[in-house]
């Protein structure tokens, strides 16, 4: 399926799309975290963050997926004076 402009506003600007996987890593970046932290947050294997960042797994297939968007959006993005 090809990137639509939703989906190129939700990498741009870190936003989870709980329907697309590709936007994970954007994600994840965005709010500062590395895949370790993401898993931890998640309770899943930070294996299985790789892989569907790499598009190996569709994580919708066996319930990763919502633990994972779950653990993003309830995480606050961090600010530029933060970041900094």
């Amino acid at each position: 399926m090809p990137l639509t402009a939703m989906h190129i506003c939700i990498i741009r600007f870190g936003m989870i799309d709980p329907l697309d996987p590709r936007t994970l890593r954007p994600s994840r970046e965005a709010a500062g975290l590395t895949r370790k932290d993401l898993a931890t947050l998640a309770g899943v294997n930070e294996t299985t963050v790789l892989r569907i960042e790499s598009g190996d797994v569709d994580p919708r297939l066996d319930g990763t997926w919502a633990p994972l968007v779950r653990a993003l959006r309830t995480r606050p993005t961090p600010t530029k004076a933060e970041a900094a």
